[in-house]
């Protein structure tokens, strides 16, 4: 049996806050130290590329979702495990067919687009995963508020948005551990744990 795989949602480039470089890294080191498999898109640069540094320095349980596309940056790439999708619209299809759990950090378009597939394919009851956000410094709080328009004008059913959010690196950590234990619970329970919606 496979270990869980969690996937970082996150970007090809770096941000200029060193906090949030320093906080990232004790997430992947936490990630690390608590048994995943960690998964990326496939890109050695930026936080995609940190963040799979920062972890192989305890764990070298890495696994690749790898477009086609950037097949040259296999040498490298650091990874244990690998699967090659034909393009974009295959990573995002994988993220979901080979991940546990999902965790969006801060990006850009790139990164907005995979949550809004989570939001999209959880809507239609395509998967089941659990998608954790980190809102470093209220990141997303203007997404929130536009998917909360969404549902007060009609355009989205309030039930799409089961996902969690934490505020500070600390309580991701602390809900990738409670979503750890509930994957432990759901082998004996045969039964997912539903996840929140986004707070008010």
């Amino acid at each position: 049996m496979r270990k869980k795989r969690i996937f970082m949602a996150c970007g090809m480039k770096m941000p200029n806050d060193p906090e949030l470089v320093e906080n990232l890294s004790k997430i992947a080191k936490h990630v690390a130290q608590t048994g995943w498999t960690i998964a990326q898109g496939g890109s050695s640069t930026g936080i995609m590329g940190f963040m799979v540094d920062e972890f192989s320095k305890y764990s070298k349980d890495i696994f690749m979702i790898l477009p086609k596309k950037f097949r040259k940056d296999l040498p490298n790439l650091n990874f244990k495990d690998l699967t090659v999708v034909e393009d974009e619209a295959g990573r995002l299809v994988g993220i979901v067919k080979y991940c546990d759990t999902i965790v969006v950090l801060p990006g850009g378009s790139g990164t907005i687009e995979e949550f809004m597939y989570l939001i999209e394919t959880k809507k239609y009851f395509e998967h089941d995963r659990n998608v954790l956000v980190y809102n470093y410094k209220g990141y997303y709080n203007d997404l929130f508020k536009q998917l909360k328009k969404c549902v007060r004008l009609g355009f989205l059913d309030k039930g799409a948005l089961k996902f969690e959010v934490a505020e500070s690196a600390e309580q991701l950590c602390l809900l990738i551990d409670k979503t750890n234990m509930a994957e432990k619970n759901n082998k004996t329970q045969n039964n997912r744990p539903k996840k929140s919606i986004i707070k008010k």
